[in-house]
């Protein structure tokens, strides 16, 4: 229940700050509704932002369960991602439905690019959380650091507005992050029905190196954790 109402309170807060206060055109959001046009960013950003802070404090919050018993660490990131996406899917899933029922512009027939952006954004949370837990594990200011980053990731990336509203000189930079692009594939595919193209297949690429590269690192790292725990 607090998986699902948390976040709605968050956007019921957007909703009035940016949709009511500073008014974003409706051109720019390529629907009518400010609400729908966040709802479908927000939580695909959850996904990560929560899967990322769970994995990244899987192994320090098992500490006893790894120094007693043998067994791969990695299944505490892993599992620990893999519940926060499971759960702010659920909470996800029950938003578009009502969303549906009151009448929303949802293109349904592109929930297999949805599908996969939602698999892509898996990778690159396995592979963050996974080298933040290697980290965190040795290096407890780790977690001070990324909860800061993450809060300034949050309003880099275009949840909250449209990308179009980013000055054209600075809107480059935007497409450095992964999460941008990922999260916007989402929203386009469901508001335009737009299907997978090339660059989704690099953005695939990159996760799977970013999935490979944190888990390698928390191998590396993993058989010291029980010296800092």
């Amino acid at each position: 229940m607090w998986a699902l109402i948390a976040p709605l309170l968050l956007l019921g807060i957007y909703a009035l700050v940016f949709g009511h206060i500073f008014k974003p055109r409706a051109t720019d959001l390529g629907t009518e509704s400010y609400l729908l046009f966040v709802a479908l960013a927000l939580w695909p950003w959850l996904m990560f932002s929560d899967g990322v802070t769970r994995g990244m404090m899987a192994v320090q919050a098992n500490g006893s369960l790894v120094k007693k018993a043998a067994f791969p660490h990695a299944l505490l990131v892993v599992s620990a991602v893999t519940a926060a996406f499971i759960q702010h899917s659920a909470g996800y899933l029950a938003v578009l439905a009502v969303f549906i029922m009151t009448g929303a512009s949802l293109h349904l027939a592109a929930i297999p690019t949805v599908f996969f952006c939602l698999a892509v954004l898996l990778l690159i949370t396995v592979g963050i959380a996974s080298l933040l837990a290697s980290l965190q594990t040795i290096l407890r200011d780790v977690e001070q650091v990324t909860n800061a980053g993450m809060m300034m990731l949050h309003y880099l990336t275009p949840v909250l507005y449209p990308l179009s509203m980013i000055p054209a000189d600075y809107r480059g930079y935007f497409a450095w992050n992964p999460i941008a692009h990922i999260v916007g594939r989402i929203r386009e595919s469901l508001l335009g029905g737009v299907l997978v193209s090339p660059i989704d297949l690099a953005t695939l690429a990159l996760a799977i190196a970013v999935c490979i590269f944190g888990l390698a690192v928390f191998q590396r790292l993993s058989p010291y954790f029980e010296d800092f725990l």
